[in-house]
């Protein structure tokens, strides 16, 4: 399904480097953007280096012809895509808690669409998601922890 493909292209880290970036340029006076847009960057570093470190092949690698999508490129653990589009709804949420449903949403459907496309498996989606939101707000409360009462 083509609309697959637009859920999984949210989650591309170049688009959410780029969001993340306008969104801390935007509200730049706010020290919690700042901490969150330090947290998407953390998130996507270390998914990087996790994929490195694990090599896990990912499931069209392993079970050829079973799926949709065409082979992904390079390591399958943690979902890149998962860890983005959750960092980046965790950095809205700073934000615009006011929306945080459509964010969570839209997060939870990135990572759907790499479970449907057959690029990861369950818990590479489970584990990018922790990553993504863990980072950004842990970066957050470390922030708000800093500054005097």
């Amino acid at each position: 399904m083509a609309w697959m493909g637009v859920l999984t292209w949210l989650g591309d880290h170049r688009w959410v480097v780029a969001a993340a970036i306008l969104i801390v340029w935007w509200g730049r006076r706010r020290r919690e953007l700042w901490a969150a847009g330090a947290g998407v960057a953390l998130a996507l570093i270390i998914a990087a280096v996790l994929k490195v470190a694990f090599h896990r092949p990912r499931p069209d690698e392993a079970m050829a012809g079973l799926f949709v999508a065409h082979p992904g490129i390079g390591p399958s653990f943690p979902s890149g895509h998962a860890t983005a589009a959750f960092a980046l709804a965790a950095l809205l949420s700073v934000g615009w808690r006011r929306w945080r449903g459509l964010w969570w949403t839209l997060a939870a459907g990135v990572a759907w669409s790499r479970l449907y496309l057959g690029l990861h498996y369950p818990s590479d989606c489970v584990a990018g998601a922790l990553l993504g939101a863990g980072a950004v707000f842990g970066t957050v409360w470390v922030v708000r922890s800093a500054q005097p009462k």
